[in-house]
């Protein structure tokens, strides 16, 4: 009973909250079909992680990762969770040969290990396998500008 009690209490203050934090978010964005756009673009990071997941998604239809890849990188270069996370679910498609540019792969790739993430060494060397030489050697001319 103490713990229906307690998670009864607990939604009570939710619900109370949530109204107020909801005005403080969404202040400046009206409700309806670009809230979420709206968010984003007013830095909220949760808004552009949802934004850059739905264009990830379509990416993998299309072949151009890069707008998820723009999204990603601005929330983990600031040290924002789901933006490492959707970066790193970029990383992975480019390194399979995903995107529709393997020269333009590969640079970004090497821009992002020079970031800091370590784990970029072994994609990069999987997307390499799948290239021609004439394209590993563009990428690597461009990498190296």
């Amino acid at each position: 009973m103490k713990r229906l009690w307690g998670g009864l209490t607990g939604l009570v203050l939710i619900a109370s909250l949530s109204p107020a934090m909801a005005d403080e978010v969404g202040a400046e964005c009206p409700s309806g079909e670009n809230w979420l756009e709206c968010r984003a673009a007013a830095g909220d990071k949760l808004a552009i992680y949802r934004l850059g997941r739905t264009a990830y998604e379509e990416a993998r239809e299309t072949g151009d990762f890069s707008e998820p890849l723009r999204m990603g990188r601005q929330l983990a270069y600031e040290e924002d969770r789901n933006g490492k996370r959707l970066l790193k679910m970029v990383h992975l498609q480019l390194s399979w040969g995903n995107h529709n540019d393997y020269v333009q792969a590969y640079d970004w790739m090497v821009e992002d290990q020079d970031k800091g993430f370590d784990y970029l060494e072994s994609l990069i060397g999987n997307l390499a396998e799948k290239m021609t030489p004439e394209q590993l050697a563009q990428a690597r001319s461009l990498a190296a500008e």
